[in-house]
Parts: structure tokens; C-alpha cells; sequence
């Protein structure tokens, strides 16, 4: 393998870890109120443009926030933990 290929592929690893936080936080932070419902789904709509892995990777949260969103009976605007 090449330096070159080690790098590459160091990126990626680097990349995915940083992707997984991030979807992580804005899960949390939409579960805890600290940021709206519309606020989550515009980020992870972001994050799920960029590759068709990271929008599978995407999917889970955006139906987590789904479920939120009609938990606050569909209020994506509301932010009850602030």
C-alpha cells in the first residue's frame, strides 16, 4: 500500500468518526430541546447530500427527528429544553 493509499484512507476513517458525531449531537441536542426540530432536519439534510453512504448513515436520525416532530405534535419549531 502507498503512502498515498495510507493517507486516503486515513481521511475516510477520519471522516466516517466525524460524520457518526455529528449525527450523534444533533440527535441529542433535537432530543433535549437545545435545538429545534427543523433546526436538526436542515442539518442532517446537509450531512446527507454529500454521499449516498452518509445519507444512509442520515436516514436513522432524520426518523428519529420524524418521530420528535410529531411527538411536539408537529411543531418543528419548538424547542422545550431552552
Amino acid at each position: 500500500m502507498s503512502n498515498a493509499d495510507e493517507i486516503e484512507m486515513e481521511v475516510r476513517r477520519r471522516s466516517l468518526a466525524v460524520e457518526g458525531v455529528m449525527l450523534m449531537l444533533i440527535d441529542g441536542l433535537a432530543a433535549r430541546g437545545t435545538i429545534s426540530v427543523d433546526e436538526a432536519e436542515d442539518m442532517l439534510r446537509i450531512l446527507s447530500k454529500s454521499s449516498d453512504t452518509s445519507a444512509a448513515r442520515a436516514s436513522s436520525s432524520l426518523r428519529i427527528v420524524g418521530q420528535l416532530k410529531r411527538l411536539r405534535r408537529g411543531d418543528g419549531a419548538v424547542t422545550p429544553g431552552v
